[in-house]
């Protein structure tokens, strides 16, 4: 007897477990967001649920049949009572993005590629290959359009719902585009810039400084070219210069030429001089005259390898330093690059098409604008050189292996000076010394290049460097013959080496 109520017992709890939902059938919906789905029910409902009107919202077109609209991301429920035996209904209600609507886009913008789309959360997936980084950079951009169709639509229902009520709807994070997609082929660049440039000068220069002076009787006089001063002659207390006044008289009555005082003469590179001298005439004479020619040449080849759509540097060049004074009276240091120095964003297009965003810049320290700066309550003196720089920047697209000119430039300057006497300088020979004169021509000849190319990896057995080539010199070498460097094999020499053992 009591075996058989324990198992009457033991069977009851899951007979009413199951009575209990045998009322209940429960049913799945998914569908896309901003699209909807009729519900069409056999027995007139009596009351209508929703768990979450965020996700999905649902309208009563007549008692059997009703429509459900999905406006957000996300999984809710929907519970129906009909109005007799009060059965319930529980539907399932999922609302995903618009993938199938995202997949013919991409069929239709990007053929040819195996793109595969899913969802995730909030987020939209996309995975598998494609031919290009621009095909990638546009699956993604189409998916992100989709996004922001989503987060704009929140965001009116959260102003609509402010504008309704004090309650602020649910605030759900925006989702974002995860990017597992493959660009097939090789996606390594090698871009390889070329910076000629030569540069002429040429300098004609002519400069005559004299100074004469000399004195007979009550008279003395004399001709400069080149600047002079006429101090005064006499000293009073403390060393400071008095003009020159007759013996008891109380006017001034002339200049003190006797301390006629004539600028330094000076020859920059080449020149003549004389000088004469007696008891009443001195004459100096500086003739400064130079002709110089000049010749630069830049060649640089920089050679940047980096994946498709990442930004590379190059500098070859150094750092010179820069005083900044700061708010405190102190001075700290900052650094200024120079040389060639390039940067490159290349990115594979379709038929193995590159293009290529760099900027080349060539400088090197001048003196000639050079500033110098002298802090106050310090006796420090800093000078900062000026920097001469060429620059170019550009976009190019080409296909693999092709050059192109990105910039080029063909300067010419000339400058021509003259200051001479009035009169006496233009004189034919002898006005050569009231006169001086600069001619100054220079031309400027640059090209920048640009190749891009398709990198692959290669047999290190091939690769040849620069320091393979040396060799230390021997005792030999070194002592006897002078050589920093034995002398290279001759090529049956090498390969005989290679074949000993």
């Amino acid at each position: 007897m009591q075996r058989a109520l324990f198992l009457v017992l033991l069977i009851l709890p899951s007979g009413f477990i199951c009575a209990a939902n045998a009322d209940i059938s429960s049913h799945k919906i998914t569908l896309a967001v901003f699209q909807s789905h009729t519900i069409t029910l056999a027995k007139a409902a009596k009351r209508v649920s929703i768990a979450d009107p965020e996700i999905a919202d649902v309208v009563v077109l007549s008692p059997t049949e009703y429509y459900v609209l999905g406006r957000d991301v996300g999984v809710t429920n929907l519970i129906v009572w009909d109005r007799e035996g009060g059965t319930r209904s529980s539907f399932e209600v999922e609302v995903t993005h618009d993938l199938e609507g995202l997949k013919t886009r991409l069929f239709h913008l990007i053929p040819g590629n195996g793109i595969e789309v899913s969802s995730a959360q909030r987020s939209i997936v996309l995975s598998g290959r494609v031919a290009s980084a621009t095909a990638m950079n546009t699956a993604t951009r189409l998916a992100e359009s989709y996004l922001a169709r989503l987060d704009s639509s929140r965001r009116g229902r959260e102003a609509e719902s402010d504008k309704q009520s004090s309650q602020r709807t649910t605030d759900r994070a925006s989702g974002e585009i995860i990017n597992l997609l493959e660009v097939a082929g090789a996606q390594q660049v090698m871009v390889e810039v070329r910076v000629a440039e030569v540069s002429r000068s040429e300098l004609k220069r002519i400069n005559a400084r004299f100074n004469a002076f000399g004195g007979r009787g009550n008279w003395s006089g004399g001709g400069v070219n080149g600047g002079a001063s006429f101090p005064d002659a006499m000293f009073g207390p403390s060393g400071a210069r008095i003009p020159s006044v007759a013996p008891g008289a109380g006017s001034v009555v002339a200049a003190a030429l006797a301390e006629f005082a004539p600028n330094d003469l000076s020859i920059a590179n080449q020149g003549i001089f004389t000088s004469f001298l007696s008891d009443s005439f001195a004459f100096n004479l500086a003739l400064d005259a130079a002709k110089d020619q000049g010749l630069a040449k830049i060649l640089a080849e920089p050679t940047l390898t980096t994946l498709t759509g990442q930004e590379a540097t190059f500098l070859s060049g150094g750092e010179f330093p820069i005083p900044v004074p700061q708010s405190d009276r102190s001075v700290t240091i900052s650094f200024k690059d120079f040389g060639i120095s390039l940067k490159v964003l290349p990115t594979v297009l379709a038929d193995d098409r590159i293009n290529t965003k760099l900027e080349v810049s060539v400088s090197e320290i001048s003196n000639a604008t050079s500033v110098v700066l002298n802090p106050t309550q310090t006796n420090s003196t800093f000078i900062v050189p000026s920097l001469t720089r060429r620059n170019a920047t550009g976009t190019v697209e080409l296909a693999d292996g092709q050059t192109i000119a990105l910039a080029g430039l063909f300067s010419d300057n000339v400058r021509s000076m003259v200051s001479k006497f009035p009169g006496l300088g233009s004189l034919p020979v002898l006005g050569a010394l009231f006169r001086s004169q600069d001619f100054v021509k220079g031309n400027t000849e640059l090209v920048i290049l640009v190749t891009p190319r398709l990198a692959r990896p290669i047999d290190p057995k091939k690769l040849t460097l620069p320091t393979d080539r040396y060799q230390q010199p021997d005792d030999w070498d070194f002592y006897m013959m002078g050589r920093i460097s034995a002398p290279e094999p001759a090529p049956t020499e090498a390969k005989q080496e290679r074949k000993d053992p």
